[in-house]
């Protein structure tokens, strides 16, 4: 029952992250943005991120597969690798809106650079873009021979 509660939790989790990324997304392609809104969404996506590690550890401690399933597997290390390089991306936006907020504390008429808005919108999108193979990962994980 533990295996199956953890996986739940897991899978709730990483449905959350796509959808702060899926808010993010559309948060910047509004006609005005709101740094102080974009802050809290990703402070929610911070904190998805760290429940779904802190799941997935759990289930590889606690899990009904065990640990030498998930260190023999190239699918899991794919999938860690994925997770890794989205978490490095993430930090880009994350940058990006602390310094729209402080920008536009005051500021009735703050509008995010062009040029950095674009730039925001890649990196948003690149961490959208890399879910696909990380899920695409984590199927062919459950399904792959120990």
């Amino acid at each position: 029952m533990t295996d199956l509660a953890l996986a739940i939790l897991h899978h709730i989790a990483v449905f959350g992250l796509v959808a702060a990324l899926a808010m993010e997304g559309a948060m910047l392609r509004a006609p005005a943005i709101d740094p102080a809104r974009l802050v809290q969404l990703d402070a929610a996506f911070g904190a998805t991120a760290v429940l779904a590690v802190t799941v997935g550890v759990s289930r590889v401690i606690w899990g009904g597969k065990g640990w030498a399933f998930y260190e023999a597997n190239p699918f899991f290390w794919a999938k860690i690798g994925l997770f890794a390089a989205i978490g490095l991306i993430s930090i880009l936006p994350t940058l990006a809106f602390f310094r729209w907020r402080k920008a536009a504390a005051g500021n009735a008429d703050f509008a995010a650079p062009a040029e950095e808005l674009k730039r925001v919108r890649l990196w948003v999108g690149l961490e959208a873009l890399l879910l696909v193979p990380l899920l695409a990962c984590a199927a062919a994980m459950a399904r792959h021979p120990i």
